[in-house]
């Protein structure tokens, strides 16, 4: 399958000590991003793609820090405008799309990845689970992995700081996906490839478009295969389409002649066969519980920085 990241500059940023625009520059500013958006979804679906994945957030229009206006008040649900747009791109280019889109829903503002399917259904909602510096002042937090079956294979969506976090990629992992697509404002190889080499599962990652002072800190929009190589990367201040041939549905190659002792054509089922849960006696412990706890929240921050 061809699969179509969506490269685009970072729209809003981390607005603590700025001076706050109008709302209504703020917005004028975020539709010309979606028209963008549009017309890249358009030029992806010229490319013969069969998925295409945006950035995160891409309909956001007020900083973070800027505690002005409250999300669930600005950002609509799922009949909202910004939502039928996506919808109506995805079935009029008979594309899947994953958008990273603030959404309210059920009274509550969230930074989700939406997955529509080439009908422009809604085929599935991830609400990010971890939220980083300062999110948590604008929007709740979700609470669960979930794995989409599709004619494409098994999606499953993380949004940014989720990938973080190896519990995330591998519960949506052992939930039977082919691919996890991540809407993100920062993405680094570091992770990025580990959670696709652990797994045994391909990642799209639509990463922003950043300029020298990002330089360092994030690496560009990055589709990666189940055996954590890099099909395709993007140029950190591009703009535009980035498109890429994999197959998700392969199993990734055993490894260390491990067929030999186990039988298996796949490295996924012989390292998921391995697995020990009763030995990761912490992983579901609350975190007050750990020994980590006593190292950092025992003490006062500026005790640990002595």
């Amino acid at each position: 399958m061809k699969i179509s990241i969506i490269q685009q500059r970072m729209g809003v940023g981390y607005g603590y000590g700025d001076e706050p625009l109008a709302l209504d520059v703020l917005r004028v500013n975020t539709e010309k991003r979606l028209e963008e958006c549009f017309s890249l979804i358009g030029q992806a679906a010229k490319e013969g793609t069969d998925l295409a994945v945006t950035i995160e957030t891409v309909n956001l229009y007020t900083a973070l820090g800027d505690t002005r206006f409250a999300y669930e008040d600005l950002y609509g649900g799922t009949e909202s405008e910004v939502v039928k747009r996506f919808s109506a791109a995805a079935k009029k280019f008979g594309i899947f799309i994953v958008a990273g889109l603030v959404l309210t829903l059920e009274g509550k503002a969230y930074n989700c990845a939406v997955l529509f399917d080439r009908k422009g259904e809604i085929a599935g909602i991830h609400r990010k689970v971890h939220l980083p510096a300062g999110e948590e002042l604008h929007v709740s937090a979700g609470d669960c992995f979930e794995v989409f079956p599709t004619e494409l294979g098994n999606i499953g969506m993380l949004v940014c700081w989720d990938m973080q976090f190896p519990e995330a990629a591998r519960e949506l992992a052992l939930g039977g996906a082919d691919l996890i697509c991540c809407p993100t404002l920062g993405w680094e190889n570091i992770y990025g490839l580990a959670r696709a080499y652990e797994n045994g599962v391909t990642i799209a990652a639509a990463m922003s478009a950043f300029d020298d002072s990002y330089s360092g800190l994030c690496s560009p929009s990055c589709i990666v295969d189940n055996m954590g190589n890099v099909v395709k990367a993007a140029k950190s201040d591009f703009v535009g389409v980035m498109t890429a041939e994999v197959d998700i549905l392969r199993e990734p190659p055993v490894q260390y002649n491990s067929h030999l002792f186990y039988p298996s054509h796949s490295m996924r089922k012989t390292r998921f066969s391995q697995r020990k849960p009763d030995a990761y006696r912490l992983l579901n412990r609350p975190l007050c519980e750990t020994p980590l706890y006593a190292r950092y929240f025992g003490k006062r921050e500026d005790e640990i920085a002595e």
